[in-house]
């Protein structure tokens, strides 16, 4: 059985632990009831938590993109400790990391949008909305605590004397007795407090802080509002759970989807680009997975690439098409190669399709002056006609002198081996956005010619209407013609609950335009989701028309927009790749969604795959 006091009280909010690269150093006298006050910049793996502006517990940085710590902060009024639901907190969570004293400006705040319950013991691992790069994460134990060992226990929770204290503080805690998933421990003169719940349990090894265990449960002797005199507590251990934590932050996280006829079959398969976070090493990781269409489903995903580490996620942007001409599609990355002496470095890799598989990445092209990624927005499509797809960057060009908006097209078009080098296709006159633009591609008006569509957002009207506007840039064979606004919003249409692709939904020979629509969550609590279609008539984009509507649950955040000719009969179908939850180990749930056309209609969504890649 767990060791546990003879009443559980709930540490909610423990100690957030800064954690240190150095020794476990304490300084000065002890002024909180768990111990001293740290030295700035101590510690500073540790994290505060703040669930939803009503609770505050403790974490510790166990990877570029993890914190650890216990799911019983995020646990509903009356529900167990342990497992907290997978996915999302169930109220906005910030974690504030390396900020010992959390009235300065030191370290991060970042979102936390995903949670890894443990079902075992009180234990989550949450995932953070974005790397912390610059903080060294702590080293996880390997060997578990015995009686007598002492412990260093951190946090930012509650004091003798203050409710919100405003300082990481410390104390050494004695192990007295473990078990194989818990450690109880206790300090005279000293106590675990609110506040502290998650934060780390810390041991010294060869100078250096290693996670022992995170705190679960407290008497709370001593902390303020506190009538207890028992001052033991119950950590949750986690030396044995290295390969379950490797695990997690090796999990596919984010994902891009695309399609395209990979083996060349007459049927467009999706292919899906997948964030795996770091490796052990600090590298990133990422994968490639197609799942290749049968005419009437899709086969489980067949993993095509994969690296263990040297090609970052965050930094690649996909795209598809037959870039050689062999008949084949093939897969773009566009990259962001950081900084040079010559300003903001940019590359292309392509990854061509075998047809049963795809070559490593080859870089075919590299920015020789400065190109910055960050204000490139990726499309692909044939845009001379010749037989070989090209790829377009719609590009922040800044802003002029008189305050306007200036955005620029420029075109890689691509040859037999690679991309030419980019030609800048159209650059604004007046004043255009980029901020404001969502881009996709088609021949919408039938010539052979891809064009490129701009979906873009043109604020709110003087009744409080949103207003949307789609822009058609028509292929001239050399460049592109000024944008001519195909279609404006006469009643609200919301730019931001807009995921934008395009495709011959209506097997005319012409592309058009659809859009997966939010609706947000209804009174039920069910997500509810649009899917518009822009009908093209040759020379213009049709109002949209709502093909369909989700009657159950279906949430637009969780999905992946992508269109292509799934089962051949010459009609562009929808595809989504649709985050679908989380396994009880912690695996990433996926489910593979179609729409397919009817010609005159879209049929509503079928499952075709559900799983996790591996």
């Amino acid at each position: 059985m767990p060791v546990r006091p003879p009443r559980r009280v709930q540490a909610t909010a423990l100690l957030a632990a800064t954690a240190a690269v150095g020794a476990l150093t304490i300084v000065t006298p002890a002024q909180a009831v768990v111990g001293d006050t740290v030295a700035d910049n101590t510690y500073t793996f540790t994290a505060k938590i703040d669930v939803g502006g009503e609770r505050a517990c403790t974490g510790t940085l166990v990877d570029a993109q993890w914190v650890l710590t216990a799911s019983s902060c995020f646990a509903a009024d009356g529900q167990p400790a342990f497992p907290v639901p997978g996915g999302a907190p169930a109220k906005k969570t910030m974690a504030t990391i390396g900020r010992t004293d959390l009235t300065g400006t030191a370290g991060k705040v970042v979102e936390i949008t995903e949670l890894v319950s443990r079902t075992d013991r009180d234990l989550v691992m949450a995932k953070l909305a974005e790397p912390v790069t610059d903080i060294a994460p702590v080293v996880l134990a390997t060997n578990g605590p015995v009686a007598g060992e002492t412990l260093q226990a951190v946090g930012y929770g509650r004091t003798a004397n203050s409710w919100v204290p405003d300082r990481l503080h410390a104390g050494a805690f004695t192990v007295s007795q473990a078990d194989t998933t818990t450690v109880a421990v206790t300090r005279d003169g000293g106590s675990i407090c609110k506040g502290d719940a998650g934060g780390p349990a810390l041991r010294e090894k060869d100078g250096k802080a290693e996670l022992v265990a995170v705190h679960s449960t407290s008497w709370q002797a001593g902390c303020l509002g506190s009538d207890e005199t028992r001052n033991g507590a119950v950590e949750t251990r986690l030396d044995d759970l290295g390969e379950w934590i490797r695990q997690i932050r090796a999990l596919p996280q984010e994902s891009q989807v695309t399609s395209g006829d990979f083996n060349a079959d007459g049927k467009e398969d999706v292919a899906a680009f997948y964030d795996n976070g770091t490796s052990t090493e600090g590298k990133n990781r990422s994968s490639l997975f197609a799942f290749y269409s049968t005419g009437t489903g899709f086969g489980a995903p067949k993993r095509v690439w994969s690296t263990p580490g040297g090609f970052t996620y965050s930094s690649s942007k996909l795209a598809s098409g037959d870039f050689n001409g062999d008949g084949k599609d093939d897969v773009a990355v566009f990259y962001d190669g950081g900084t040079s002496d010559t300003g903001r470095v940019s590359s292309l890799y392509t990854f061509t399709s075998t047809g049963t598989g795809f070559s490593n990445p080859k870089k075919t092209w590299i920015s020789s002056g400065s190109f910055n990624w960050d204000a490139s927005k990726v499309t692909s499509g044939d845009y001379n006609g010749d037989g070989k797809d090209d790829v377009a960057v719609l590009y922040n060009a800044g802003k002029s002198a008189d305050g306007k908006f200036i955005t620029s097209l420029y075109t890689f078009n691509g040859n037999s081996t690679g991309f030419d080098n980019p030609r800048k296709t159209w650059t604004s006159s007046g004043s255009f956005n980029w901020d404001a633009s969502k881009v996709t591609s088609g021949d919408y008006n039938g010539d052979g010619k891809d064009d490129v569509a701009v979906l873009y957002n043109a604020g709110t009207s003087t009744d409080g209407k949103l207003i949307t506007s789609l822009f058609t840039f028509a292929s001239n064979g050399t460049g592109f013609d000024e944008p001519r606004k195909t279609w404006t919003s006469s009643g609200s249409f919301n730019w931001n609950a807009s995921k934008v692709t395009s495709g011959d939904y209506s097997g005319d020979g012409k592309d058009d335009v659809a859009v997966l629509y939010d609706r947000g969550v209804g009174a039920d609590g069910k997500f509810g989701t649009s899917l518009f279609t822009f009908t093209s008539t040759g020379t213009d984009l049709a109002a949209p028309r709502e093909v369909w509507t989700s009657t159950g649950s279906f949430n637009w955040n969780a999905s992946g927009l992508t269109s292509g000719d799934y089962n051949k009969d010459g009609k562009h179908d929808i595809g989504v790749l649709y985050r679908a939850g989380t396994t009880a180990d912690g695996r990433r749930i996926d489910s593979l969604f179609t729409f397919t056309s009817t010609g005159t209609d879209i049929k509503a969504p079928v499952k075709h795959w559900t799983g996790s890649v591996i």
